[in-house]
C-alpha cells in the first residue's frame, strides 16, 4: 500500500482492531500487509520489535500459503503456537483487494477459542471497510522501503488525545 493511502487505512482499521483487542483479551495484536507493512498495532513497546514480528508474519504467509499450494491442502486457516506463558495466533485476513495478515499473542486471559471467534468478527468487519474496496496503486521498488517506513512511523505517531 502506498504511504498516501496509510492514514485511512490505519484509521479506519483502528476501531475493529481495539474491539478484537479488548473481546479477545489478547495483550499484543498486529495487522499487517503481505508484504509486512505495519497496518495496526497494539501492545508492541519498540518500532523494533514491531518490524521483526510483522517481516516474520509476512515470511510466514508466504511460506504457508506455498505450502498448502505444494501439498494441494487449501488455504491455511490459521498457525497456532501454545507456549508455556503466551500463545501466538496467526491468521489471514482475505480482503477484495489485498490478503492481510493478524498476529495476535496472548496469556492464560484469553483462550485459542476466544481468539478464534472474535478473529472471524474482526475479519468480517474488516472485508467490508471501504478503504479496503478499491485495488491500492502498486508500489515500486524505489518506493517500498519508504512505504513500509511510513506505515510503521503512522502506527507510533501519539495519539491526540494521549491515547495508545
Amino acid at each position: 500500500m502506498r504511504s498516501a493511502e496509510l492514514p485511512r487505512l490505519i484509521a479506519a482499521l483502528k476501531g475493529p482492531m481495539n474491539a478484537f483487542v479488548r473481546d479477545s483479551r489478547v495483550r499484543i495484536s498486529l495487522v499487517v500487509s503481505h508484504s509486512g507493512q505495519v497496518l495496526a498495532q497494539h501492545g508492541f513497546t519498540s518500532s523494533y520489535e514491531v518490524m521483526n514480528v510483522a517481516s516474520l508474519a509476512a515470511a510466514t504467509h508466504a511460506s504457508s500459503r506455498a505450502l498448502a499450494e505444494v501439498t494441494h491442502s487449501g488455504a491455511w486457516r490459521h498457525l497456532y503456537r501454545a507456549g508455556k506463558e503466551k500463545q501466538l495466533f496467526l491468521a489471514p485476513l482475505a480482503t477484495p483487494v489485498a490478503p492481510l495478515i493478524l498476529v495476535a499473542i496472548f496469556d492464560h486471559d484469553s483462550s485459542l477459542g476466544l481468539v478464534q471467534m472474535f478473529f472471524q468478527r474482526l475479519a468480517d468487519d474488516v472485508t467490508v471497510l471501504p478503504e479496503l474496496q478499491e485495488a491500492p496503486a502498486a508500489t515500486d521498488p524505489l518506493n517500498f522501503e519508504r512505504d513500509l517506513e511510513a506505515g510503521l512511523d503512522r502506527i507510533f505517531l501519539p495519539e491526540p488525545d494521549g491515547g495508545g
